[in-house]
Order: C-alpha cells, then sequence, then structure tokens
C-alpha cells in the first residue's frame, strides 16, 4: 500500500508540472560543509610582534586539524576558508580564498536577502618595522586567483589590501573588482606593493586582506597565495626558488576515489591504477634538478606498506608537471574489514625558500563505502521536475551486501528538509530499467556523518552482486541540490531521467552519492539517519521569537539546542511544543531530540533572524 500510495502521488505531481523544460541544473553552494561541521580548533596564538621576513604559502599539513585555517602564529583572523580544492594551478599547495561565508562556514547574512557586504578578513599579527624606512625597500608582494572553480565575483565584488598607520589607520593600497564578462578563470598572479609611507615604519605595523561579496552564500571566490613581505626588494623581485607540490595526490584507485577494503583487498590489480599523479611547479626562473620520492603507510596494522626509490627530474622554469608515480600493492593488512593508508609524496630540489610545501599527503580510506567524489563539494546538482530520478553506476567484486545509502545535499537558500524523496536502487538503467529496490517518504537531511554525509539505512538490506546504480526519486520539483565535486569526474557514471528516458549527466564531475555496503550498521549517532527513526520538525525557519518544534515516534525525550560552535543554549528533560529564543544572537543553531529509551536521536536546524 505505502509503494501504491507513493507512487499516486508522485504521479500528481508529474502531471501538475510541465517537464518538457526539465533539465539539470548546476547551482553555487550556500554554505561550507568542511568548515560548517568542523570541531574549530584553535592553537595558542604567539603573543610575540612578528619580525621580517612573513611568508606564508598557506601549506599547511593536511593531517593538521587546523589546517582548515590561516595560521594562528602569522594571523589575527580565522575568516578565509584554507584549503586544496578551489584553486587552478597555484603556485603552492593550499590557498586561502575569501568568499562569502564566516569562519564557520556560514552566510554573514543569514536573513536571505542578497547584497553585496564586506565578508572576509585576513590580518597578520603585529610586525616588527620600527627599525626599518622607506630607504630599506620593503615590498608586500603576494598572488591571487579569481574564481577558480568556485563562483565568479561580478561587479562590485572586490578583493583589497590595506596598510595600517602608525596612528591606528588603515589605507587602501590596492584593490581588484570583479566584472560583468563570462566566468573565465582569471589564473594566479603576482602582485608587488611597494611599502614606501614613513607612517608604516612602526612597531606593530599590520596588513590585511578584505573582501566585499554577495553575502548570502558560498559566493564571489577570490584565492591569495605566497604572502611575502620583507626588505631589500625591487619591483622586479617577483623570483621564488622553490619547487612546490601544488595538489593533494590522486586516488591509486582506477575505478572510484574510495571504496571497500573487503572489495579492494583480493581484487588489486583490477581496482589499481598503473600511476596516480602529483603535481609539482618549479616557481623558478630556471631548470630545477628535482628528486621524487614518495612513501605509503597502513595505519591500523602500523606497517609501512611501500617506499619508493628516489628518482631525478628535471622541468623547466615556470611549469609544472604531473609525475606519474607507479602504484603499488598494498598487501592483505590489516585482515579486518577496514584499511587507512598515507600516501605522502615529496619532491626535493636545492636551491628551495621553503622546505615545507614540498611534501603533499593524500588519505586513502578503504572502509565501508564507495565514492566517486573526493568528499568536498564544490557545486551543487539538482533537476527541476517531479518524479525526476538521478543515479550513479558502481560494482561489486564479489557479492556484498548493500546496507544504506549516503548523500550529501548541499546546502542552497532554499531549505527542503520537510520535502520527499525515494532511493531506488537498479541492477540495470539502459537499455532496460531494471529497478529492485525502492524505499519511500523520506526526507533530506543537511547533518553530517561522514564528510558531510546522511546516511539512509535501508529498511532490508540488499544483495548486491555486480554493477547495481543507486541513486532518487524526487516527490517535488524542488532542487535537491545533492553535492557536486568539480575536483574528480565520474560524469560517464552519472544518469538523470526527467521525461521517462535515462541521460548521461552533461556535467563535469561527480555526484556525491555513496553506497554502504557489507556487515550490519552499528548507527547510533544523531548523524545518521534512518527512515523509522525518530521526525522533527521545527518552524518558523527563520524564526524570530517563538520556534514550535513537531516530535513523532518518540515518548520520552531530552530537547538540546546548541549554537554551531557547540555551546549548548537550551536543554530540557521534554518536549516542548513552543520553545522561545527570542533571546538569541542571529545565527544558525542545531536542535537536537534524543530519545532516552532506545537512545536514537535526531538533528535538525534553524537560523534565528
Amino acid at each position: 500500500m505505502q509503494k501504491i500510495l507513493s507512487t499516486i502521488f508522485i504521479l500528481f505531481f508529474i502531471l501538475m508540472h510541465n517537464t518538457s523544460s526539465a533539465q539539470e541544473i548546476i547551482s553555487e553552494l550556500k554554505y561550507n560543509s568542511a568548515l560548517l561541521f568542523d570541531s574549530h580548533h584553535s592553537k595558542l596564538r604567539s603573543t610575540d610582534t612578528l619580525s621580517l621576513p612573513f611568508i606564508d604559502d598557506f601549506s599547511y599539513s593536511q593531517l593538521d586539524p587546523n589546517h582548515k585555517y590561516p595560521d594562528q602564529n602569522l594571523w589575527l583572523d580565522k575568516d578565509c576558508f584554507v584549503n586544496t580544492t578551489y584553486p587552478v594551478l597555484p603556485p603552492s599547495i593550499g590557498v586561502a580564498t575569501f568568499d562569502g561565508l564566516n569562519e564557520y562556514g556560514i552566510p554573514y547574512d543569514t536573513t536571505g536577502v542578497v547584497q553585496q557586504a564586506e565578508s572576509d578578513t585576513l590580518t597578520s599579527l603585529p610586525i616588527h618595522m620600527e627599525t626599518l624606512s622607506p630607504a630599506d625597500s620593503v615590498y608586500l608582494s603576494f598572488f591571487y586567483e579569481k574564481m577558480g572553480v568556485g563562483d565568479y565575483p561580478n561587479i562590485g565584488d572586490i578583493l583589497l589590501l590595506e596598510l595600517k598607520k602608525s596612528d591606528g589607520s588603515w589605507n587602501e593600497v590596492w584593490q581588484m573588482d570583479g566584472d560583468a564578462s563570462a566566468p573565465t578563470i582569471i589564473k594566479f598572479r603576482q602582485l608587488m606593493v611597494p611599502v614606501t609611507d614613513n607612517s608604516y615604519f612602526f612597531n606593530n605595523f599590520q596588513f590585511r586582506f578584505r573582501n566585499i561579496a554577495t553575502t548570502s552564500g558560498n559566493n564571489d571566490h577570490w584565492h591569495i597565495d605566497y604572502v611575502r613581505l620583507y626588505a631589500g626588494r625591487s619591483i622586479a623581485d617577483t623570483l621564488i626558488q622553490d619547487v612546490a607540490a601544488i595538489y593533494t595526490p590522486g586516488t591509486i584507485l582506477k575505478n572510484y576515489e574510495f571504496m571497500p577494503w573487503t572489495q579492494f583487498r583480493n581484487n588489486q590489480p583490477e581496482e589499481t591504477l598503473s600511476t596516480f599523479p602529483f603535481t609539482i611547479l618549479n616557481n623558478n626562473n630556471v631548470t630545477m634538478n628535482t628528486a621524487i620520492q614518495y612513501f605509503a603507510d597502513e595505519i591500523y596494522s602500523s606497517s609501512n606498506v611501500f617506499s619508493s626509490s628516489t628518482s631525478a627530474l628535471n622541468f623547466n622554469a615556470g611549469t609544472s608537471v604531473v609525475q606519474a608515480n607507479s602504484t603499488f600493492p598494498v598487501g592483505a593488512v590489516p585482515p579486518g574489514d577496514s584499511a587507512l593508508l598515507i600516501i605522502k609524496c615529496k619532491a626535493t630540489a636545492t636551491p628551495d625558500d621553503l622546505r615545507q610545501n614540498d611534501s603533499a599527503y593524500r588519505v586513502q580510506p578503504f572502509f565501508n563505502y564507495y565514492a566517486h567524489d573526493d568528499g568536498s563539494a564544490e557545486k551543487a546538482y539538482g533537476l527541476n521536475a517531479a518524479g525526476g530520478k538521478i543515479a550513479v553506476k558502481y560494482k561489486v567484486n564479489i557479492p556484498d551486501t548493500l546496507r544504506a545509502v549516503q548523500f550529501h545535499f548541499a546546502h542552497i537558500d532554499a531549505d527542503i528538509s520537510d520535502k520527499l524523496f525515494s532511493i531506488l536502487i537498479w541492477k540495470s538503467l539502459v537499455p532496460n530499467t531494471q529497478l529492485i529496490y525502492e524505499q519511500d517518504f523520506l526526507k533530506p537531511s543537511y547533518i553530517d556523518s561522514i564528510n558531510g554525509f546522511a546516511t539512509y539505512i535501508l529498511d532490508t538490506p540488499k544483495l548486491i552482486t555486480d554493477t547495481f546504480y543507486v541513486g532518487m526519486l524526487q516527490s517535488f520539483p524542488n532542487f535537491y541540490n545533492v553535492g557536486l565535486d568539480r575536483n574528480t569526474d565520474s560524469h560517464l557514471n552519472s544518469y538523470y531521467n526527467v521525461t521517462g528516458v535515462w541521460s548521461q549527466s552533461s556535467y563535469s564531475g561527480s555526484l556525491m552519492i555513496r553506497p554502504v555496503v557489507g556487515a550490519e550498521l552499528p548507527f547510533t549517532s544523531t548523524k545518521n539517519i534512518s527512515s523509522n527513526t525518530i521526525k522533527v520538525n521545527c518552524y518558523p525557519n527563520p524564526v524570530e521569537n517563538m520556534l514550535h518544534v513537531n516530535v513523532t515516534g518518540i515518548k520520552h525525550a531530552e530537547l538540546i539546542i546548541t549554537d554551531i560552535s557547540g555551546r549548548t543554549m537550551r536543554k530540557s528533560d521534554g518536549i516542548y511544543e513552543d520553545i522561545f529564543v527570542g533571546d538569541f544572537s542571529a545565527g544558525m543553531y542545531l536542535l537536537t531530540v534524543i530519545d532516552k529509551q532506545s537512545k536514537q536521536s535526531f538533528t535538525t536546524r534553524f537560523i534565528k533572524n
């Protein structure tokens, strides 16, 4: 009966809406999930005034939990997003990205008003300049890029640089505005800024970058890299004697970014690439002789899987090279159902101004899920049709049990967590569509479980023996906005259907839909969703004063409201239909309801205006 009602419901919407113009739509993100659910670690900041030279290329180790934020021993602010996924051909691995989001990955303006306003700020710590003068020829230099793989800055979307004077005022010395042309990546350019005014040469001198952006979302991207301030320079002093890694090493897998250990362990020849990419850049003005080496360690067994011999590479000045490193057998360790590789690639040349960017790391987990994506959403993918379907292709090497499907629903202006969708599993799509599983009456969730994914546990686990397709059917014409990773491209494995005919996706990238296979899932986390667990709804959203909470499927509960940093704002041992939040500051909050008996819980979110 449930599936009959679901089918009638969906057919009604198909008849009510014209699907002749239905199509794939790519949208900009509203939030940054890499920051939204980050634990926001803080380092102890140095209290000393900095001395020259000041150098930061944002090449922080990806194994450092603070790598998403500017180094607090150099910078005062945490607004910018330090990342390796948004830039195109940076001078060094890692950039500071300016956008319309704050340090928590939330829009500066959550009212829904689309306007351009001041957004991110990146301010240096105080610097000793009192012993210098204009005669010492001090220059501040940096690289900047427009858009990258993000959103294009238009007219009024400004990146600017300011220097602090001894009287405490800030002087703007440079700005770059967006434009109205067709979106085109403006690749990294280096800018030289002379520091010549006497008022800059004092103790506690500072400089800062700021941007003006559309503050309602993840918009208007500028990226900066390789910031350098020191004396004895000239306008022509643009040379950096540095060979640097510029991207995270690529996956060693042939068909996926990630896959289960049980499916990989005994099928490595079929699943492993012959080589994996490691991209480096010669920032020097001469050909550099560079030593390349890489290592792989398996964490659970504490074993070294592979150590390469050192190879020599010569490459020309100012060019990048994709080094094709030979892959390696991982072996059968560990014996369990999971493995975790840490691959370190290193490029060493002499002379070299900065050693910390010589190395780049690839974290290669082998857990219980498949993924074509790298875990980072740069765009959102949606269909504008009720009854629209999307599907992603996968294949098991040995028979396995499909337990759940993970979705990354991207954060866009409209919250559609009240809309229905169905999980669908197919054995084949073309030429004959063969549906083998359907689970109805689900709702999108924006709560993380693994790297921004909500996990929907199947009511009935499904045996999978070969190729299969996982996806969804949307019950409404709203854009459901599944995350789209633009740094990998598996569009040949992505399909959509809005007219009764399956088509391959025309957009490069990877849909962030992941099947979970293997042993029974022991989930009790608030970040995993099952169709038969607690249902929580709160409204209005955004809210001014009184928040109405509606809970079903639970009798004895605990309710907790926390702010985005994890601070508890309200807590009760019962469910209250109306909760006063008028004294909360404007921003996003999480509402969690915990069943005291089953320990199951559900978390939703609301915005306080």
